[in-house]
């Protein structure tokens, strides 16, 4: 058995051993950290161990200290805690056989190594409907003095594709909010061949997505962009805006100059056609953040305050090691 072998099964039996003794000091009805078999139980530590021994530190070290600060009897504690604190020295010291090099707690940000002297900086943003998100894409790409793409792509790939883009529903993704759903007729042509052509017009549109960022560096809003680029190997920012419900109702009625009701309906009929687009395109969750570079509330920051977020991280990944 190799040294660390040996120490990581020493340190995952005394600290099973101690969360047992602790347990039967204090009956307590709260039950065991680690209530398993104590084969199971060894196992679970060091796998665990191996990958962090911060967690056990953070987290199940922690939660055996409280119980140990709940026994009253200080002939009891006393042992208790010396055993406690002597593991905890053991664990601090013991060197993991696994180091995850893009572990959350890497102080070097990982997005100043995205880009390489090559490559053109693409940021992709998806929104919530009343983000501001038109508007806040629009002037970091001024500020940033890259490209700015939206409705554009939808009326370029009508062209590749010979279709006229006056006629194409442009399925929940427009900035302008016009929008009839991915169920809904392709222009004219009827329900029969409108899985085919959608998904031509999806594919075309996603080519020329490949190609922009091929040829310069730009912001591209919505149409899957993030998922497009991920799946073609092209580095890129994904980025999702959102804001609380009413407060999106609020600007989309200032918008349009609507009624509160009008308002509501439409935002809450944008928000699902594009999670249905998004979804329907890429088999991902619209809108999880674990699927995007950052998330921003664009009410809490505000207008100004979320294209400085925004800017500093681009400003952050264009940085060449």
């Amino acid at each position: 058995m190799k040294k660390t072998d040996e120490q990581e099964r020493n340190i995952a039996s005394r600290l099973y051993n101690l969360d047992k003794k602790v347990y039967e000091t204090t009956g307590s009805t709260l039950g065991r950290v680690f209530p398993s078999s104590p084969s199971f139980a060894l196992e679970k530590i060091i796998d665990s161990l191996k990958i962090n021994r911060e967690y056990f530190l953070k987290n199940e070290m922690t939660l055996i200290a409280n119980m140990i600060g709940t026994i009253k009897d200080e002939e009891k504690s006393a042992p208790l805690k010396q055993e406690y604190d002597e593991l905890e020295k053991d664990i601090l010291a013991y060197n993991p056989a696994i180091i995850l090099p893009h572990s959350i707690d890497n102080n070097d940000a990982v997005a100043s190594r995205r880009f390489s002297s090559d490559n053109n900086l693409i940021i992709c943003i998806s929104r919530q409907f009343g983000t501001g998100g038109h508007t806040i894409g629009f002037e970091l790409a001024q500020r940033l003095g890259i490209a700015y793409y939206d409705k554009e792509i939808i009326h370029l790939a009508c062209d590749r594709m010979g279709l006229n883009s006056k006629e194409i529903v442009d399925y929940g993704i427009d900035s302008s909010g016009s929008s009839r759903g991915i169920l809904s007729n392709l222009g004219k042509a009827s329900k029969k061949f409108f899985s085919i052509q959608s998904d031509m017009l999806f594919f075309t549109q996603s080519n020329l997505i490949c190609e922009m960022a091929a040829q310069e560096s730009c912001i591209i809003m919505g149409r899957c962009a993030d998922v497009v680029l991920t799946n073609n190997n092209i580095p890129h920012l994904s980025i999702f805006l959102s804001a609380p419900f009413k407060e999106r109702v609020k600007y989309e009625m200032g918008i349009a100059a609507c009624d509160y009701k009008t308002a509501s309906a439409k935002v809450k009929t944008m928000d699902q056609e594009r999670k249905n687009y998004y979804q329907y395109y890429t088999g991902r969750q619209w809108g999880y953040a674990g699927n995007y570079d950052l998330c921003v509330n664009t009410f809490f920051y505000g207008h100004d305050e979320t294209i400085q977020v925004l800017y500093d991280m681009a400003e952050l990944s264009c940085k060449k090691n």
